[in-house]
């Protein structure tokens, strides 16, 4: 690629900014970041620019006695904020993009590396739903809100939305209940209720987001009722919402299912392993055996081989829940006393590589007993256990010898540098 040639002046603003508090409330603890000369001192320096504003203002660096390094590093961070044509040089995998500025005093070398380009546009949709456990054969209102995210580097425009009650599934929309993209109430459109947009909303790049909530009343007899969907978007085409709201219309279970993971905020590319605990409690006096242990993933997660702790020792068999598209992963454990005030924790690992995003797992148990109609015992933890994969870049600036090594978070509330080293 030919070098952008650019050059800039600009004010520069100092300011002290603690290394390690600004990484533990950005959640970054967990990463591996090169942190070498920041955490000589509580406190280090750091330049930040006002980049509050799609332009630079134009005052010479050398006034207000800034590095022309710092003052590089802070236009390439402006400009992954700011400047979208930053985004269309990158080249290569990972994608890198290499560009110079001129300063009085010297040519700064920018060079800055990104993660790979997002699948599906970096356009994403899920539902959740709540309450979601009901009583058999009770009307109960249920909210629904799904939740539209943009990864890509430009914004996208949505015109369309679809709920879609799966099976026999069969509820009643509430009028005048949605919030959110639009107040305008659906048509139901076969068996889809169906938004669409007389304007179109626009949903920013890097990690926007919009929402959309309605309500709509349940009275349905025991099982399980999942709720689908999709979003149109303008000159894309439909991005489906994964089947994840699901409600449970059942005698109130004395068993309660938790799920945890670890490390639950990755750098989107690399390739992690993740530790998962189940953990079943009987909250009751009575007691009951367990036959099967069940744990729902998206498709972007494999197993690894000979993780499993607890109850059993076996790995577990993996199907392709089509109607969802995700693995159910199925641990058939011999009979297992599941004591009154007891519980029974398993522990397996499992490995990805993750486009930005959000990632939710869900669990599941089954008994050998029955409830007092007759029914078998289950018990689930609806979605749990996220993994928050988010977008880094790393930057370079090479000026008269010194480097500058900088690695950022960019997501729709901007750029947050979370380790800035200098040499």
């Amino acid at each position: 690629m030919k070098p952008v040639l650019q050059t800039i002046r600009a004010i520069i603003r100092f300011d002290r900014v603690s290394s390690r508090s600004s990484m533990r409330q950005r959640g970054f603890s967990i990463l591996a970041l090169a942190l070498i000369g920041l955490l000589s001192s509580s406190a280090i320096a750091v330049p930040l620019l006002n980049r509050a504003s799609n332009s630079l203002i134009s005052i010479d660096v050398s006034a207000v006695g800034a590095s022309s390094a710092r003052a590089a590093a802070e236009h390439a961070l402006w400009r992954l904020q700011y400047d979208s044509t930053v985004h269309d040089e990158f080249t290569g995998t990972p994608p890198t993009t290499t560009y110079e500025l001129v300063f009085p005093d010297g040519t700064a070398t920018i060079t800055i590396v990104g993660i790979e380009p997002p699948l599906d546009f970096g356009l994403a949709a899920s539902t959740v739903v709540t309450p979601k456990e009901v009583l058999p054969n009770t009307p109960t209102v249920l909210t629904y809100t799904m939740t539209i995210s943009n990864d890509d580097t430009i914004a996208h425009d949505i015109v369309r939305v679809d709920a879609d009650p799966q099976g026999s599934y069969g509820p009643q929309y509430v009028t005048s209940s949605t919030t959110g993209l639009t107040t305008d109430d659906p048509s139901l459109v076969g068996q889809k209720w169906r938004w669409t947009l007389a304007t179109p909303v626009t949903v920013a790049p890097f990690g926007g987001t919009a929402q959309i909530s309605w309500q709509m009343i349940i009275d349905e007899g025991e099982g399980n009722y999942w709720m689908g969907g999709a979003v149109r978007f303008d000159g894309v085409g439909d991005i489906d919402a994964p089947v994840s709201a699901n409600v449970i219309a059942a005698i109130p279970s004395d068993i309660v299912v938790s799920t945890i993971v670890t490390p639950g905020i990755v750098e989107s590319g690399d390739f992690e392993t993740y530790t998962f605990t189940i953990t079943v409690d009987n909250t009751s006096v009575n007691d009951y055996v367990l036959t099967d242990i069940k744990h729902f993933t998206t498709r972007d997660f494999d197993f690894v081989t000979g993780s499993s702790t607890g109850p059993t020792l076996l790995d577990p068999n993996r199907n392709h829940d089509v109607i969802n598209d995700r693995w159910e992963w199925t641990w058939g454990i011999e009979p297992t006393a599941l004591d009154a005030l007891t519980q029974v924790v398993l522990e397996f690992q499992l490995t990805a590589t993750l486009t930005p995003g959000t990632f939710f797992s869900e669990s599941a148990v089954i008994t050998d007993d029955e409830n007092v109609n007759g029914q078998e015992v289950t018990a689930g933890s609806g979605a749990a256990a996220p993994i928050l994969a988010v977008r880094i870049y790393e930057v370079t600036v090479v000026f008269n010898g010194q480097t500058i090594s900088i690695e950022a978070l960019l997501n729709a509330d901007g750029v947050s540098p979370v380790s800035w080293v200098e040499s």
